[in-house]
């Protein structure tokens, strides 16, 4: 990845690498086909952060925010061109049994707060404004469980960076410089089977997962299995480890015995988030699967862009003019992209950390 994302100039950020709060809700809609439903889309984007600032206003310690992303048909409708260059529909992958699915979306609103009733305030504000020119396809309440936990039992998002680093892993530079301070995410919702996870002594899951479950300390290189989550989901580029900021929440039904996680991923590429979920599905090498995927499944995958603030505002105008050469990358500086599975199949992946043999 670039060197210079300290010093690339961007444009204000959306709360991408706002603090975890204990309570978020997970809206995708689909913009529907009216000419007058894009403009409506276009009118919120305008006023989201007013709306943003009267909700949170209610309680100034409620951490209230909000990012919004775009999907890749979402943006072409709606902005038009130039687009973000690392901007595509979400690449489903198929593994024998596993499988991570593409899912319809066109709009993301992630909504975090220290509250459950600050997110529902402004969901509901978000889709009154909105009203009929959308569809909701997914919406997931989700909430803190414990000290950071998922319903595992693990503790979740432990190797974040923060900071400026949350920053640099997350936000775009001068590799793309139109589309500075924009960011992608990666959503995917996961299923788990608790019952059969249960089954598993706590040693195994341990292995699984490639920390300890009680304590959160991750397992020595020595001992740990190269399909180990944490493993598979490190990736190496040019060195160094590729960071990503994730912000998964647990969430359920106990009278419809449904339980997961919700993933949540913001990178400044999705080169490597996508690298992830081959590693994940297919193995690295392949067939050394993420064991997690025998009692979880994902049941939802959207790639979006979250355009800085001033490029959010700025859709309430309409698609830019053509040929003003807005958002061309310029070719020097563009982020070497993540090593990703070759046509025929064979992959080619990169380095990862710690690879101790299977046991």
């Amino acid at each position: 990845m670039p060197t210079d994302a300290a010093a690339a100039p961007r444009a204000e950020p959306q709360a991408v690498v706002s603090p975890l709060t204990s309570a978020a809700i997970f809206l995708v809609v689909t913009v529907n086909a009216e000419s007058d439903d894009a403009e409506t889309v276009r009118g919120l984007a305008a006023d989201l952060s007013g709306l943003i600032r009267a909700v949170g206003f209610r309680e100034p310690d409620g951490r209230l925010s909000c990012v919004t992303g775009f999907s890749s048909d979402a943006w072409d409708r709606l902005a038009g061109a130039p687009r973000p260059a690392g901007l595509h529909p979400f690449r489903e992958i198929k593994a024998g049994p596993r499988h991570a699915v593409a899912s319809p979306g066109d709009l993301l609103f992630h909504i975090r707060a220290t509250r459950m009733d600050l997110c529902f305030e402004l969901a509901m504000q978000i889709t009154t404004r909105l009203g009929t020119a959308v569809t909701a396809v997914d919406e997931v309440h989700g909430f803190r469980y414990f000290d950071e936990r998922d319903l595992l039992g693990f503790v979740d998002g432990t190797e974040n960076p923060v900071g400026q680093a949350a920053a640099d892993a997350t936000l775009i530079g001068a590799e793309d410089p139109a589309f500075a301070g924009g960011s992608y995410v990666i959503v995917q919702k996961y299923l788990h089977d608790l019952a059969a996870w249960n089954r598993l002594p706590v040693e195994q899951q341990e292995r699984i997962v490639g920390r300890t479950k009680l304590a959160d300390i991750e397992l020595d290189d020595s001992v740990k299995p190269r399909y180990a989550h944490n493993a598979l989901t490190t990736i190496i580029s040019g060195g160094e480890e590729v960071k990503i900021v994730r912000d998964n929440m647990p969430f359920g039904s106990v009278g419809t015995g449904e339980y997961g996680t919700y993933f949540i991923g913001y990178a400044r590429s999705p080169d490597v988030i996508e690298q992830m979920l081959v590693n994940m599905f297919v193995g690295a090498p392949e067939g050394n699967y993420d064991r997690l995927l025998d009692v979880s499944r994902a049941v939802t995958g959207v790639l979006f862009f979250v355009p800085s603030v001033p490029l959010l505002e700025s859709l309430a105008d309409g698609p830019p003019p053509a040929g003003t050469g807005l958002g061309e990358p310029a070719a020097s500086t563009r982020a070497p992209a993540v090593p990703r599975p070759a046509s025929g199949g064979a992959l080619e992946i990169g380095s990862l950390r710690g690879a101790p043999q299977d046991e």
